[in-house]
């Protein structure tokens, strides 16, 4: 079984997670990234940049991932959240693969721990791509639980 994480991180708290969890596994990694990069200050950022996409649905532009998707059999896709769902440019990366057969695992994490951030986020990413094999993933736990959660999904 062929296995590859995708991330997006603007602040690196999720690119530290992806790292941690990655030393038990040693995964193929790309990041997502935004092509034209959001700012670096967090209130610029968070309360205009992000709050627009959210907003007005834009699915920015995302920089070149250069890989074949099609050559794994599962994606482990790790995202913050923002503005109660996955940043826009997740969903840019979602758009890529309309014609991926495998199953995508979301991972995401919030500053609060509500539940329906993961299920908004689903519900985001199907209507995205509604044929997308998506499966549950973690939301907020530690990285010995994704570890785990990791482990026993590649036993199967």
């Amino acid at each position: 079984m062929k296995t590859l994480i995708a991330y997006f991180s603007w602040s690196n708290n999720t690119k530290r997670l992806v790292e941690e969890v990655n030393k038990e596994f040693n995964f193929d990694v790309v990041r997502i990234e935004r092509k034209t990069p959001y700012s670096k200050d967090y209130n610029e950022c968070a309360y205009v940049e992000a709050k627009d996409e959210v907003s007005e649905h834009i699915h920015p532009e995302i920089k070149k991932l250069d890989i074949d998707f099609g050559g794994n059999d599962s994606i482990l896709l790790f995202a913050p959240i923002w503005w109660y769902t996955v940043p826009m440019p997740v969903l840019t990366f979602i758009e890529e693969l309309k014609s991926y057969k495998g199953k995508v695992v979301l991972f995401a994490n919030s500053y609060t721990n509500d539940p329906q951030y993961m299920v908004n986020s689903k519900k985001d990413i199907l209507e995205v791509n509604h044929d997308l094999n998506l499966v549950d993933g973690l939301f907020n736990k530690s990285v010995k639980e994704h570890i785990n959660f990791i482990g026993k999904m590649e036993d199967k």
